[in-house]
């Protein structure tokens, strides 16, 4: 009789145990993945996401910034790695009579979000002279070959990526890198593990004191 007591205590405990250790598994995320497009008007020190497409006309000192990026409505889309820095690109690019440079930034992304069997190209910035008048798709187009879809989203640049365009995709996983803590589920499970081993001893000892209590 004592055996199977402490064999039921054992194996509730146990079972509690199983239930509270062990994380939750939530669904993945949901998101697309895309060209993202950024501007810098003359003298900006920081990019802000465009709300047109690459229609609107460029003045001289402007950047024009492209990111291939993951964005969701937790997650929002990260501007280009370099700095809108005009000055740094066009240096060294002579004025021209009837065109203006614009400086261009085309940053490939994370190798994380790049499409199955692709690799991110390498990254791109350079002053551009356009003829005044031209649009943000002119400055794009004048340095490198661009894809288009049919409702005028920029699929692709410099063939990157090769097919797709503005595919959904599940959320990248977050890097272990930046993982400073462990996860609040983990730190809850090993913060009970001792108070469920001492309610095990707990209710081990009341089956043996009600056992005995029994066999008397």
């Amino acid at each position: 009789m004592l055996n199977r007591t402490i064999r039921a205590t054992l194996s509730i405990t146990l079972s509690l145990i199983s239930l509270i250790a062990l994380p939750t598994v939530s669904q993945a995320a949901k998101g697309y993945r895309y060209w993202g497009y950024f501007q810098a008007q003359a003298g900006a020190t920081a990019w802000t996401a465009a709300m047109t497409g690459p229609s609107v006309e460029v003045k001289a000192g402007d950047v024009e910034g492209w990111a291939f990026v993951f964005s969701n409505n937790d997650i929002p889309a990260v501007s280009p790695m370099m700095e809108p820095d005009f000055a740094s690109l066009c240096e060294g690019t002579p004025e021209t009579s009837g065109k203006i440079r614009v400086g261009l930034v085309v940053d490939f992304g994370a190798a994380n979000i790049a499409p199955m069997g692709e690799t991110p190209k390498e990254f791109f910035s350079d002053c551009v002279v356009v003829p005044q008048g031209s649009v943000g798709l002119d400055v794009l187009k004048a340095a490198m070959e661009v894809r288009a879809g049919d409702s005028g989203l920029i699929c692709g640049i410099a063939g990157y990526p090769a097919e797709e365009c503005g595919a959904e995709i599940d959320a990248p996983a977050t890097e272990q890198a930046v993982t400073t803590s462990a996860p609040a589920e983990e730190d809850s499970a090993n913060r009970s593990m001792p108070l469920l081993l001492a309610a095990l001893g707990a209710m081990i000892v009341v089956g043996l004191i009600f056992n005995r209590r029994r066999s008397r």
